[in-house]
């Protein structure tokens, strides 16, 4: 049996003391993309932050390619699994200066690929000039397409998307849609998505996980 890429187990989350989510099980294989859906507010976003190492559980582990964040690094961790927020966080500077920061750090193991980038971005109905432009300046659905630029240009294992299409027209989210899954199909990219659209995430992921069951005290 082929060893998951991702490996969530028997987690548990809570806000500001009030348990959401308790005993979430989730394996995630190379190239699949699984939705994740439940009531607004069960605690869908704190689980992402979470396994992403943003947070701590309350209960449970996780392991990428069955080893743990600390046998990683937790630098290095959060390289290969990677969060995409739904409220969109960009710098003062200019597109490209965004884009381009995180491998600048000491840290980076790839340098800057500005032609993919600017690749992506006309996938994602962006315009090139944008490259230029002050990233403050830009829309949040403009804002939300950068992000996850900027974090596919990392080449991640996992991107971890939470709502990932709540700031953008019919023909914008088709197109995340569109790339997330060329990037599963080419490069083994995996995605856990959070979504209320579940008509349109239902028929653009492998499974769907619905976290109802698992809301309640922990």
């Amino acid at each position: 049996m082929t060893e998951p890429l991702l490996q969530i187990e028997g987690f548990a989350v809570a806000a500001n003391g009030i348990p959401l989510l308790r005993d979430v099980a989730i394996s995630l294989g190379t190239g699949e993309r699984v939705a994740l859906t439940g009531p607004s507010g069960c605690g869908k976003t704190t689980l992402l932050r979470a396994i992403a190492g943003l947070i701590d559980p309350v209960a449970g582990s996780v392991r990428l390619r069955g080893q743990t964040p600390e046998t990683f690094g937790w630098p290095a961790f959060r390289r290969r699994v990677i969060l995409v927020a739904q409220r969109p966080v960009l710098l003062e500077g200019t597109v490209c200066q965004n884009l381009s920061r995180p491998f600048r750090y000491a840290t980076a193991k790839t340098v800057f690929d500005e032609p993919r980038a600017l690749d992506l971005m006309a996938q994602l109905l962006l315009e090139p000039g944008r490259m230029t432009q002050e990233a403050l300046s830009l829309s949040e659905g403009q804002r939300q397409r950068i992000c996850l630029l900027r974090a596919l240009l990392a080449e991640p294992d996992v991107v971890l998307l939470d709502e990932p299409s709540s700031a953008l027209d019919d023909a914008a989210a088709e197109a995340v849609d569109v790339v997330v899954r060329r990037e599963a199909r080419q490069r083994g990219l995996a995605a856990l998505i959070v979504s209320h659209e579940r008509g349109r995430i239902t028929e653009s992921c492998d499974r769907v996980m619905d976290l109802t069951s698992a809301k309640g005290a922990a």
